[in-house]
């Protein structure tokens, strides 16, 4: 039999067979299967645990926000740890393919709203992510975990004691042009200040006439200030105060905190001019600005017969501007020991003593000799150990103000020219950072309004 044929056939399809690689793309797939399942199933859990994760950390974040919210920072720290909580927990059980225990999530309160008035929130949690493909990666679920802080500030509520020097040197005039208009009304006198004196008028032809001790046929030289027109410092200095009732009034709304103010003044004497009684709580304050705007008119300074004379039998020993007077009397305004300003029970407002004056300190010294010159810190320090900040308007003495001869051989050389000696002592006495001067043509209204605002932006720090 002739095999050639089906033979040859036979060899052909074996070497078809041999070349057909078509089988090995099967063979691939197979074994490329089992890595393409793993990386699909970890591509979908992985996204899933990214979006679960997102969720929780904004859940994390409001809790930490609501911790040091306005509301909450009233509560003591373990009551605003369990709201926290509450909080990150109300939002997050629940979520679809969580992993999660409720009792795990860890808030940190750290601050409080004591001295400092401010309060940092942590809000840390743990907790794993579902895994859709479990039996493929062997894996129940992805952990995943994030930590959220929040700070801030509470504004303390404060009570502002204002003690504004009514001394006679007060009545300095306001401006360049008034100090001129002031000399030169005067007369013989030549004396820039509305003040001490209660000897002279003028007649029909402008001369001028003595007065005897009786005051008669006489004007004062405050009567005479405002003849001319003449805009007086203590009259700027009323005004700065009605002025910043409004600014403290606007502060308080806008900081969601509590203003009060007491308004004292000092000459000789130390004078509570508002309020003259005690609130409910205890204190010589005011919650209604719009009063003690009312009554900032009322801290007048007090009219002499002549220098040194209170009245025609009065004479007071040029002790014109008691310091000593003017802050034991504050101390028996002021609390023993002022709160931190917050509103949990029993916590009462933080105190800061504000005082407008010119620094001539006008009183017979403990150890004798002269009575002008600057004030003793050491009443400052006894003020500033009850815990209560001193915030001081120098409406500064200037050189130039001391035109007559007397000013100027007893105080413009030994205190004002050519080394100033006033004003370091009222910079020490007033507390870091809350001294502010303003001299002659310059805005009181706008430098109380300035100082007011420092001493609010800095009251949050530990005194």
């Amino acid at each position: 039999m002739n095999l050639s044929g089906p033979c040859a056939a036979a060899i052909a399809l074996w070497n078809r067979l041999r070349r057909d690689h078509r089988g090995n793309v099967l063979m691939i797939m197979g074994f490329a299967a089992i890595p393409l399942v793993f990386a699909t199933g970890m591509a979908v859990d992985y996204a899933r645990a990214a979006r679960l994760q997102t969720k929780m950390n904004a859940a994390a974040d409001a809790a930490a926000l609501l911790a040091v919210s306005k509301p909450v920072m009233e509560k003591t720290n373990a009551e605003t740890e369990t709201i926290t909580k509450a909080m990150f927990n109300s939002q997050v059980v629940g979520l679809d393919g969580l992993i999660y225990d409720p009792t795990t999530v860890n808030v940190a309160i750290t601050g409080t709203v004591g001295a400092s008035n401010t309060r940092t929130a942590v809000v840390t949690y743990h907790a794993q992510s579902r895994n859709a493909f479990a039996g493929v990666l062997n894996m129940i679920g992805i952990p995943i975990s994030g930590s959220t802080t929040a700070t801030s500030s509470q504004a303390p509520n404060i009570d502002f004691y204002m003690l504004l020097d009514v001394s006679q040197s007060m009545l300095l005039p306001a401006t360049s042009a008034g100090l001129t208009a002031m000399v030169t009304a005067t007369g013989s006198h030549a004396c820039a200040f509305a003040c001490h004196q209660t000897n002279l008028t003028y007649g029909s032809g402008n001369t001028e006439i003595s007065c005897d001790k009786n005051n008669k046929n006489c004007i004062s030289f405050l009567t005479l200030a405002r003849q001319k027109n003449i805009t007086l410092r203590t009259d700027l200095v009323k005004k700065a105060v009605q002025d910043l009732t409004v600014v403290a009034t606007s502060t308080a709304a806008e900081n969601n905190a509590k203003y009060r103010m007491n308004l004292s003044s000092f000459d000789f004497e130390y004078t509570r001019v508002w309020p003259s009684t005690k609130t409910s709580d205890g204190f010589y304050v005011d919650a209604n600005l719009t009063n003690v705007k009312t009554h900032a008119a009322d801290a007048e300074v007090k009219p002499y017969y002549q220098n040194n004379w209170r009245t025609a039998s009065l004479n007071d020993g040029d002790k014109g501007t008691h310091f000593t007077k003017a802050f034991s009397g504050s101390l028996t305004t002021m609390p023993v020991k002022p709160g931190d300003g917050t509103n949990v029970p029993g916590d009462t407002p933080q105190a800061i003593l504000f005082i407008v004056t010119d620094g001539m300190w006008d009183e017979t010294r403990p150890s004798g000799g002269r009575p002008e010159g600057p004030i003793d810190t050491a009443s400052c320090t006894t003020v500033k150990n009850r815990g209560i900040r001193i915030a001081i308007l120098n409406t500064k003495y200037l050189p130039e103000s001391a035109s007559d001869s007397w000013s100027q051989t007893n105080v413009k050389t030994p205190y004002l020219s050519p080394t100033d000696k006033i004003s370091p002592a009222l910079i020490a006495c007033a507390s870091p950072g809350l001294f502010y001067e303003v001299t002659t043509d310059g805005d009181i209204s706008a430098a109380l309004a300035a100082l007011f605002q420092k001493a609010v932006a800095t009251a949050h720090l530990v005194q």
